[in-house]
């Protein structure tokens, strides 16, 4: 079997006729398996090639996924079992984005704590978001007691001086506890809350 024709296709993919039938792959399994024109192959190479050309592809659906939505180990491990990747190939998927340093689960979650609590939501809320995106319980409590306490504090600043005044219309007792109830119900505790009131 010998490579007749490769061919640039507008995606980026490569059109590799061998014994009169075209296969697409990437640039990487093209490198990979030196299907340049000329060059002698076998069926089991080809094989492998299409095999590689999978894998790559899922491992590149893997990334999109993962950084499109923020998730972390557990949600991409969730999302290629849904595509039925078999257990093998999804770890060997999972520590490739490792290595490259695209799955990394407590950065990711130091990332979202910082992001969470910029927009006003209390320590409780956050755990509860963090736990949503199927992190692990002491992964998110080992984050958050190195959470930043001034990107905190300015979040909840930043949150009550938006809606206080939602509650002008109550008497001061009523609006107080008005308040008190929206901000616990963003995830704050009392003693967090306590220096606004």
């Amino acid at each position: 079997m010998i490579v007749e024709k490769v061919l640039k296709t507008k995606k980026g993919l490569y059109q590799i006729t061998i014994d009169n039938k075209n296969y697409l792959f990437s640039e990487d399994t093209v490198v990979q398996f030196h299907l340049i024109e000329g060059h002698r192959t076998t069926q089991k190479e080809i094989d492998l090639a299409i095999k590689s050309e999978d894998v790559s592809s899922l491992f590149h659906k893997a990334v999109a996924y993962a950084l499109k939505y923020g998730a972390g180990e557990k949600r991409v491990r969730d999302y290629l079992k849904r595509k039925e990747v078999p257990y093998p190939t999804m770890d060997s998927i999972i520590n490739r984005m490792k290595e490259d340093k695209i799955l990394n689960d407590l950065e990711l979650i130091d990332s979202l704590i910082e992001s969470y609590a910029k927009k006003g939501n209390g320590r409780n809320l956050i755990k509860e978001k963090l736990y949503q995106k199927g992190f692990k319980k002491e992964d998110i409590e080992a984050r958050l007691s190195y959470m930043d306490m001034n990107t905190y504090k300015n979040g909840l600043i930043k949150l009550f001086s938006k809606v206080e005044h939602r509650y002008d219309k109550y008497d001061l007792p009523i609006r107080k506890e008005k308040l008190k109830a929206y901000l616990l119900s963003r995830g704050y505790t009392y003693s967090e809350i306590a220096f606004l009131f």
